[in-house]
């Protein structure tokens, strides 16, 4: 039987929420669930919406995976680690798409 320790529900009810959160933001347009952004902000809402729901969409799925592979598995200890690494590169990576951003000349 699988044994749940508070750990592991850790793992997963955050992937869960951040996995809700990110579709929240991406496909229905749920912006004001970013802390700091505002419509008078350069970058257009839709442009928002696709590259923080789809940052917060992958960061929420990793922790969901590494809360499925912690209660099926044991991972080594350096996992979380890693994982958190992964996720502090990802914001980094939405942060500077999101400074640097400039229209599309059409």
């Amino acid at each position: 039987m699988i044994e749940l320790s508070p750990g592991i529900l850790e793992w997963l009810a955050v992937g869960c929420v951040l996995t809700i959160a990110g579709a929240l933001i991406k496909v229905r347009g749920w912006t004001f669930l970013l802390a700091g952004y505002d419509e008078t902000a350069p970058v257009p809402e839709p442009v928002v919406q696709n590259m923080a729901g789809n940052t917060v969409l992958r960061v929420g799925i990793a922790v969901l995976i590494v809360g499925i592979l912690e209660s099926v598995t044991n991972p080594p200890s350096y996992l979380s680690v890693l994982i958190g690494a992964a996720i502090v590169l990802d914001v980094l990576r939405l942060l500077y798409r999101l400074n640097t951003w400039s229209p599309q000349a059409t």
